[in-house]
């Protein structure tokens, strides 16, 4: 009977495993760290950040505006892997020109409708007799120079302007955006940066430097890092283990069963994840293959133990599918994606040692004697100071949410971000509001109906809407001009003849507005979709969207929320245990996971280690690697120490070396695998007896 189940469950096996290759469909892999931690249905921040985080900046250096502009021409044609949104000024001019009774800037469209005539006239007085910018329209058209106050209420972005003095140099920046498509595969993008980078060198010299800045650049520097260091450190760990296996079992062959098992279990976790999301997480494969890295353990105790430790297999798998069930209760879907690929890749691996490892492991292998035990004396010195770190660093533990602190740029980018910054006048504490309008033109008006309140404030912002306003603005503008040239332009306007003002006084409305085309392409930024826009103020402001802050804090509420998940997942896994063995050995199997966690978050608070999100899911990790060393420990088969210091030394060499990347949220997640599945070995070795 027990045979025919065997084999009802192998065929059951196959065929789940054959009907989940068949139902793959091809789905996206996304990248987006907001992604992860923010719900579907707040996509608002998250788009603001793709839009905002889509576009590399280029900022051109040189000794004279001539060669700025020349070589900034250059580049772009050069640069065919991208979308210039930079503006031709000369353009953008002329086509103002057109529409110049139109126009008003904010200052003076406040001080016309309040009619503070003398206040506009004196501000056209100074514009008049400053040396600095000549008029840009004739003044028998515009004697007030309206026109040129508005062209220079829009030229303090940086928007619409040729090459920038700034500190004795000039400065020309393109704005170049990512096509959408390109967005999507990080591979082919770094590439196209690649041939940025190589052109950033190519035009340097003694009198041009090209600074490149912008989400994708950092991105193309971290990852080109992050790659080789991975790389290295994944050859390091499989010559590591490899070398451990071979000391152990005096054989490679148990290499083959293991590099199958991994495999298989990486796949069906990877398709069962992908039939029931939309989309699978890049860093879902992050944690979950490296959980996958329990399969190890069960395997290397069959190779021991035989079907022996077949109980202690299951209540391993059991405890750890357990721990990660519970993370399919949280709001966020990185962390289910983390449970159904972990649950589903253990569960496979699982099916192949006990129904599979039977037919084709016949007998079990050897394993060398290197394992050992602690006296009484030391078990109680090692338990005592497990307790006493944690209590004194748990008291002192702070956490540092911000998104900025996870990554840190190397000194050439930071430079070039600070020059940008000051080349462009912004503090970087930028915040968006965001507008939504029936069609365009709604949007327009709801726009300057906020920026005409900022403006009033002094708050300096940029928004689609000041460089077109909306043609109810434009009829409003062409009226306030006729009423200040009835109010005042016999007064203020001496040095014009009595036909020129007649004539200004007569002048028709025009028929046509200016309106947004392929001519304003750069403003383009400011949109999010055909009727929704944003509004870029320059400082944090009250009910605006600040990308850092709001970002950080919803990093800050994923983090406390795996926190707080961390205590209920050990009350089930200790009535789990409870209902298998005992409420004794339930204690001493828990304990220390438990005493390693503590001990985890204890010592990075000694040493003034500030916690992320990507420690604390560490430690999910920990408790789903280090629970398996007490559970067969507990089991008492003859070669279970071996094999438990076996499964250890591989694991830690493996996240030990993550802990020496340079990117920090690698870093973490290495440094707090390996001090805590140390931890959790060695109190095995306390808390539980060898028999």
């Amino acid at each position: 009977m027990r045979t025919k189940l065997i084999r009802l469950f192998r065929i059951l096996f196959i065929f789940v495993f054959i009907s989940l290759v068949v139902l793959f469909r091809p789905v996206k892999s996304e990248t987006n760290l907001l992604r992860a931690v923010f719900p579907r249905e707040n996509n608002v921040l998250v788009d603001l950040s793709n839009k905002f985080s889509s576009r590399i900046n280029v900022l051109i250096e040189t000794s004279s505006p001539e060669l700025s502009e020349n070589i900034a021409k250059e580049f772009v044609q050069c640069s065919k892997g991208f979308k210039v949104l930079s503006v031709d000024p000369k353009v953008v001019l002329r086509k103002y020109e057109t529409f110049q009774d139109n126009l008003l800037s904010d200052r003076t469209y406040l001080l016309l409708q309040s009619q503070n005539y003398s206040q506009v006239s004196q501000n056209s007085l100074e514009a008049l007799y400053n040396p600095v910018l000549p008029p840009l329209a004739a003044l028998e058209d515009d004697p007030f120079l309206l026109f040129t106050d508005y062209i220079m209420s829009l030229s303090d972005g940086g928007q619409i302007s040729g090459a920038i003095f700034y500190n004795d140099k000039y400065y020309n920046v393109l704005m170049l955006e990512v096509n959408k498509d390109l967005a999507l595969s990080p591979t082919v993008l770094n590439k196209e940066v690649k041939k940025l980078v190589q052109l950033q060198d190519n035009f340097k010299s003694d009198d041009v430097k090209i600074y490149l800045t912008g989400t994708p650049i950092h991105s193309y520097y971290a990852s080109s890092r992050s790659i080789l260091e991975i790389n290295i450190i994944c050859i390091l760990s499989t010559l590591f283990v490899i070398g451990l296996v071979y000391i152990f079992f005096s054989s490679f062959v148990p290499i083959i069963p293991i590099i199958l098992s991994i495999g298989l279990g990486i796949l069906a976790g990877f398709l069962t994840t992908v039939e029931i999301f939309r989309s699978i997480h890049i860093l879902t494969f992050v944690f979950s293959t490296t959980l996958i890295g329990i399969c190890v353990d069960y395997s290397l105790h069959y190779f021991v133990g035989g079907k022996k430790i077949f109980k202690s297999l299951t209540v391993g798998f059991l405890t750890t599918a357990s721990a990660f069930l519970i993370l399919l209760f949280s709001q966020f879907e990185l962390l289910k994606q983390i449970s159904v690929f972990t649950i589903a890749g253990l569960a496979c691996v699982y099916s192949l040692v006990i129904l599979f490892y039977p037919l084709v492991l016949k007998d079990n292998f050897t394993i060398r004697k290197l394992s050992f035990e602690f006296s009484d004396r030391a078990k109680h010195i090692i338990l005592g100071f497990v307790v006493l770190v944690s209590l004194v660093g748990l008291v002192r533990i702070k956490f540092d949410d911000n998104i900025k602190n996870m990554y840190v740029p190397s000194k050439d980018l930071l430079q070039a971000e600070k020059l940008f910054a000051q080349v462009m006048k912004t503090n970087g504490e930028t915040s968006f509001l965001v507008v939504k309008g029936d069609n365009f033109q709604d949007m327009l008006e709801k726009e300057e109906l906020i920026t005409d309140e900022l403006a009033l404030k002094g708050i300096s912002f940029q928004a689609l809407s000041k460089y077109i306003p909306s043609e109810n603005r434009q009829q409003k503008n062409i009226a306030l001009r006729k009423e200040l040239y009835k109010k005042q332009l016999d007064n203020f306007a001496t040095f014009l003849n009595p036909s020129q003002k007649q004539k200004l006084l007569n002048k028709k409305n025009p028929e046509k507005y200016l309106v947004y085309d392929k001519d304003f392409e750069f403003l383009n930024s400011f949109l999010v979709d055909e009727n929704t826009s944003v509004i870029v103020l320059a400082k944090a402001y009250d009910g605006a969207i600040s990308l850092q802050k709001d970002i950080s804090s919803q990093i800050e509420k994923c983090r406390k929320i795996c926190v707080d998940l961390i205590l209920p997942i050990f009350i089930i896994l200790y009535l789990i245990l409870v209902k298998i063995y005992d409420c004794k050995s339930a204690l001493k199997i828990i304990l220390p996971s438990v005493l390693a966690t503590t001990f985890v978050f204890g010592t990075l608070g000694i040493f003034h280690q500030e916690l992320n999100l990507f420690h604390v899911l560490a430690i999910f990790l920990v408790i789903g690697f280090g629970l398996d060393y007490s559970v067969f420990r507990h089991g008492g088969e003859d070669a279970s120490k071996e094999a438990v210091l076996l499964s250890c030394l591989t694991t830690v060499i493996s996240f030990g070396l993550l802990g020496c990347a340079g990117f920090k949220l690698i870093s973490s997640i290495g440094i707090v695998v390996s001090l805590g599945l140390v931890t959790s070995y060695i109190l095995s070795l306390v808390c539980i007896k060898s028999r």
